[in-house]
């Protein structure tokens, strides 16, 4: 049974849903094409290791969803991707393919920190690139590529970019309890470890880094429209990205008790056991966390605090999120203005013995992805198509009545906004590079999904042998611990074939170095 806490916020989330959805019903009378020639605005949030923990996304298989108000009201008052997928499930790769419009699968840039791919790139167009060379005010700060400063956020092709301060532990005495530890970087340096990997501090929102990123975000909202002139504003929270870290208020909305491991801690018959993860290295890097053992192992105590701060720190992020909601309306340009929110990956909860994401796992790669345009009617409601987020690139520039860039990979999904029930794709496709340890070889897990079956096969770098493959009914198995092959021969045939198809096709555009 739920807690009187959740049921009675969930009423108040209700609340804030309809309000929301009552501010903007007047924007979506309107006809789909704006009368005056106007562009659009274009709001552009992103959040970093969020996977469809989300009301709006409940299933019966998920008894347990974050309280998240004001995403809830933005999923009724636009569209709602159910089955959207990262391209990558790491952060840099992910979030580099989704602004330059190309696969890693073309790029190799398949890294968690992917800062000098200007130097490699140089002739690639960005999202936030093309939009500031055709009129619009392009503005970002927070976690939009990976980092928030440097040369890996593309600084020479926005308008401006700004830096945001904050903290990322409140308490200084998080800090003091620190211990030699192996992060999850490449080459398994020793590094002093990061603090805890929870905190709850009664603070004001804005102490923490992403508090601050949404008062920003406001302020420059209020800014650019009055400014007159249209503009591409893109905001990235970090949370709920390690350490779980957010005012007490969030935490108060759950109970401890609530938490605890999924029930799918096994994984298919025939995943490599080194494509797994269940070392969880990035987890390793917090000083609480113990430096062996699955999250099987872990203490319970331990896991059940994980699981609240992560919950914890979505509901931070809903708010945070909220402010730039409100902030659009108080400047009047909601009914002008396009607002994307995304998340660069999924992430394991205890998933397949593990936590984080680096895997092909469906609950590494599927994303919550919400577009509201407010002056197409039928842009409302549920998509259950199959999406990427490489698509929202040319789906911005349709919207924008900007030419696409000749070298981009994705597809557009403004038919989608203008009939929910269109198609889109057979299948989604997502890969991920791992080391063989039997072989010491690299390879590439690729995966292709479609309405039914989760399919991934393990290409030796280089030759493309296919050393391993997995196919799961994640309609029948959604917490993918089955695997079809090989038993299902005529069914592994079709998908390998289909997958090839879609790999090959990602190694292609019209682009060159």
């Amino acid at each position: 049974m739920k807690s009187l806490t959740h049921e009675l916020f969930r009423k108040y989330a209700v609340a804030v849903a309809l309000a929301v959805l009552a501010i903007g019903l007047g924007g979506f009378r309107e006809a789909s094409a704006d009368p005056t020639g106007n562009r659009p605005n274009i709001l552009f949030i992103a959040v970093d290791d969020l996977r469809p923990e989300l009301d709006c996304y409940a299933t019966s298989s998920q008894p347990i969803q974050a309280i998240t108000p004001h995403l809830d009201g933005l999923a009724r008052s636009g569209m709602l991707f159910s089955r959207a997928y990262c391209n990558q499930a790491v952060c840099g790769a992910s979030r580099l393919s989704l602004m330059s419009g190309l696969y890693p699968e073309f790029t190799g840039e398949r890294t968690y920190h992917v800062t000098d791919w200007r130097k490699r790139w140089p002739h690639v167009v960005t999202m936030n690139q093309h939009f500031k060379a055709n009129g619009y005010t392009a503005v970002g700060l927070g976690k939009i590529y990976h980092g928030t400063g440097g040369p890996g956020v593309d600084p020479e092709n926005w308008s401006e970019w700004i830096q945001v301060g904050g903290k990322g532990y409140a308490n200084p005495e998080s800090m003091k309890h620190t211990r030699e530890s192996k992060n999850h970087r490449p080459g398994g340096k020793k590094t002093k470890s990061r603090g805890p990997c929870t905190e709850a501090a009664d603070v004001a929102d804005d102490v923490y880094s992403d508090g601050m990123r949404a008062l920003e975000g406001a302020r420059q909202i209020k800014q650019l429209a009055a400014a007159n002139k249209p503009f591409f504003l893109a905001v990235g929270f970090t949370k709920p990205h390690l350490p779980f870290n957010a005012p007490t208020r969030y935490w108060d909305l759950y109970q401890r008790k609530e938490f605890a491991l999924p029930e799918n801690l096994s994984w298919p018959p025939g995943y490599p056991e080194w494509a797994r993860n269940q070392q969880a290295g990035e987890l390793r890097a917090y000083s609480d966390v113990p430096a062996k053992g699955t999250p099987a192992d872990f203490p319970t105590e331990l896991n059940a605090r994980m699981l609240h701060g992560y919950h914890a720190c979505v509901s931070y992020t809903d708010s945070n999120v909220g402010k730039l909601l409100d902030a659009l309306e108080t400047a009047n340009v909601a009914n002008n203005t396009v607002v994307v929110f995304w998340a660069d990956h999924g992430w394991k909860l205890g998933d397949h013995s593990s936590w984080c994401k680096h895997t092909n796992f469906e609950c590494d790669t599927r994303v919550p992805l919400m577009i509201r345009h407010p002056k197409i009617v039928a842009a409302r409601g549920e998509s259950k198509a199959l999406v990427e987020l490489i698509d929202l690139y040319p789906t911005l520039c349709e919207l924008s009545g900007l030419d696409l860039p000749r070298h981009l990979q994705g597809r557009s999904l403004v038919p989608i906004l203008k009939d929910p029930a269109a198609g889109h794709r057979d299948y989604a496709y997502s890969s991920y590079p791992h080391t063989n340890s039997d072989t010491r070889r690299p390879v590439v897990g690729h995966s292709i999904r479609n309405e039914r079956v989760r399919y991934t096969e393990w290409w030796e770098k280089g030759s493309d042998k296919v050393v391993a493959r997995v196919a799961t009914d994640i309609q029948a198995d959604p917490g993918e611990t089955t695997n079809l092959l090989p038993k299902q021969k005529a069914l592994a045939n079709q998908l390998s074939a289909d997958l090839k198809r879609r790999v090959l096709a990602a190694r292609e555009t019209d682009l060159q170095k």
